[in-house]
C-alpha cells in the first residue's frame, strides 16, 4: 500500500486517540490508554513496514 496513505491514516487514528481523552471519564483512562497506545504504536509500525514509496529506487 502507498506510504503517504498509510501515514494519514495513522495520523488520523492518533489525532482522534489524543483528542477522545477529554471525552472519556476519569476511570476509563487507564484502559483507554493501554489500548490507544497499542492501536496507535500498531498503525505506525504499518507504515514503516507495509508502506512502499512509489519513487523509491528497486
Amino acid at each position: 500500500m502507498d506510504r503517504q496513505k498509510l501515514a494519514y491514516i495513522a495520523l488520523v487514528i492518533t489525532i482522534i486517540y489524543g483528542g477522545l481523552f477529554a471525552v472519556i471519564g476519569e476511570s476509563q483512562r487507564t484502559t483507554y490508554a493501554a489500548v490507544g497506545a497499542i492501536v496507535v504504536a500498531i498503525a505506525w509500525v504499518s507504515v514503516g513496514m507495509l508502506g512502499r514509496d512509489d519513487n523509491a529506487r528497486e
